[in-house]
């Protein structure tokens, strides 16, 4: 009698466990239609990327995120300049494609509001000819890392079937002197458990491609 309820305590706790790896499964999610978002796992966790690009012959001064959101099926979670990374980097002589992934530099960097690098509103040190085929490749990345609780909610959402998706950003924005508020970027997509090749298809993802995709962290 003694040996079977030691049985049947060993069942129960073999029960409890196996029940608690399946509800914390884990999936390989992507973003599917989509490449103004990116939903990446590094060493450094998960996190979703918003590369955001502006290309011409013309000086960007500054960079203000102001709000977002991220809505996965069902569940929202907001954007702001508290829970974002933002990374500015420029290339002052790129093809029309913005296709180089080599001579940008950082001239912006803010990680959860704090300023760390901030030379924007330095002149440019390469002068834009007119009809010369070069341009300043501006390239700004908005990272928002996910907690624990978040990566089970959109995994839940996942197994739920909820995987219409949605990106809304704001931010100010100077270009050549000149405030340009209220600027943004809406956009739709679908929670999949496929790999996302859109990425690979764009000559002016190169260097998104280059920073995230095959070495992120330096």
């Amino acid at each position: 009698m003694k040996k079977n309820k030691i049985f049947c305590i060993f069942c129960l706790v073999f029960i409890i466990v196996l029940s608690g790896c399946l509800t914390a499964r884990k999936y390989n999610l992507s973003l599917a239609d989509t490449v103004s978002i990116f939903l990446l796992n590094k060493e450094k966790g998960s996190f979703f990327c918003i590369p955001v690009q502006y290309m011409g012959d013309y000086h960007i001064g500054g960079f203000d995120f102001k709000k977002g959101l991220i809505e996965i099926g069902g569940y929202r979670i907001p954007l702001n300049s508290k829970n974002v990374n933002i990374f500015v980097y420029l290339n002052e002589e790129t093809d029309e494609a913005g296709s180089l992934d080599t001579g940008f530099n950082l001239v912006y960097q803010e990680e959860k509001g704090r300023i760390l690098v901030s030379k924007m509103n330095e002149p440019l040190t390469v002068k834009q000819i007119e009809d010369d085929g070069k341009f300043a490749h501006y390239y700004i990345f908005i990272e928002k890392f996910l907690g624990s609780n978040e990566i089970k909610r959109i995994n839940s959402e996942f197994e739920k079937g909820n995987v219409s998706s949605r990106l809304e950003i704001w931010y100010d924005i100077i270009i050549d002197n000149e405030l340009q508020s209220g600027s943004g970027m809406l956009d739709n997509f679908q929670l999949s458990d496929k790999p996302s090749e859109a990425a690979y298809f764009f000559p002016n993802l190169n260097f998104f491609r280059a920073k995230y995709l095959l070495n992120i962290f330096n």
